[in-house]
This record gives C-alpha cells, structure tokens and sequence, in this order.
C-alpha cells in the first residue's frame, strides 16, 4: 500500500512487518514529537486492539471525551500529512462520536 504526502511525495508502506512501518510512520510523520506518539498509541490500541474508550482513558488519564477528540486529531493529521483518500482511516470516527 502507499499514500501521497502533500507535497505529492509516494511513501510505500511496507507489507514486510510492523517494526518497518512504525519506521516510516517515525520518519515521514511523528518523528520525535511525544503527543503525536501517544496518540498514535492511542489509536493502535482502539484499531488494533479493540480498547474501550473508557480503558484507553485509564491507561493515559484522560476522560472518555478526551480521547476521542485525541483520535479524530491524530487520524485528521495522518490524512492531512499522507494526503490520504477519505475513506481512509474513516469508519471509527464515527464510533467514536457517538461513544463521546
């Protein structure tokens, strides 16, 4: 699979495994930035892991309501950062706005 930055750049994500695309997720997008890694974290356990949003708010001391606005944040940045097409990384914000 591969996305487009803004600025028309490919990035390939790899089929390969997770450590290579987290790599490339540091690389082409979080880089150092610490909010933007926990959110992702965030987002990994509600995607990957089907986390309640009330768990994920224990786990980093946030409110339920938080985490969502949290999500949509991060997930609106990887679209905006990869250029991606909308139903990219769409289906859950809907859940979430009715969880909030």
């Amino acid at each position: 699979m591969s996305v487009a930055r803004r600025n028309g750049t490919k990035v390939v994500l790899p089929r390969t495994g997770a450590d290579e695309f987290w790599q490339l997720v540091h690389d082409h997008f979080a880089h150092a930035d610490e909010r933007k890694w926990r959110y992702l974290a965030m987002l990994a356990l509600r995607e990957n892991a089907g986390w309640p949003l009330d768990r994920i708010g224990n786990v980093f001391g946030h409110p339920k309501g938080h985490v969502t606005r949290c999500l949509a944040r991060i997930k609106q940045e990887m679209r905006v950062t990869f250029h991606a097409e909308p139903a990219f990384l769409d289906l859950p914000d809907d859940e979430l706005e009715e969880a909030a």
